[in-house]
């Protein structure tokens, strides 16, 4: 399976919106433009959606989320690997993010357990991932990619 990413439409709102609820993820920023949403397409058709909030020089990734018949064909490594690739051509200097379901998925892709309080990024840690859409049960993790400059 190909696959192409792009950054999202407004047209594909209704697409992300769908995807997230079926895979039980929070759709609150999908309107308000905080997060900047990608689209996984396999031939021109939408199968995969994530995102990043960028606060500094610091990235939350948000939302990786694979069509559900499409999950375990490593779509999600893959589009997860393009979301590393992009922050890195931002000058990111490390990714975070928190998850209940996907803590063994992203930890082979790098990430390490870290407590919400070492975050030195105030600004991310008021964001609505941190303060209400993801419960204080949720695993942080982060990825250091040092940064371009």
């Amino acid at each position: 399976m190909e696959l192409s990413v792009r950054e999202a439409f407004d047209g594909d709102k209704d697409f992300i919106r769908d995807l997230l609820r079926k895979v039980k993820l929070p759709v609150e920023t999908v309107d308000t433009g905080t997060t900047t949403f990608y689209v996984g397409c396999d031939n021109g058709k939408s199968i995969a959606v994530a995102g990043f909030e960028f606060y500094g020089n610091d990235a939350l990734l948000r939302s990786v989320a694979i069509r559900p018949d499409l999950q375990r064909t490593g779509l999600g490594g893959r589009l997860t690997d393009w979301m590393v690739e992009t922050a890195k051509q931002r000058g990111v200097r490390r990714i975070v993010l928190l998850t209940e379901t996907a803590e063994k998925f992203f930890a082979r892709k790098g990430f390490k357990v870290t407590h919400r309080s070492v975050l030195d990024n105030d600004a991310m840690q008021r964001s609505t991932e941190f303060t209400s859409a993801c419960p204080q049960t949720a695993v942080c993790m982060m990825l250091d990619i040092g940064s371009r400059h």
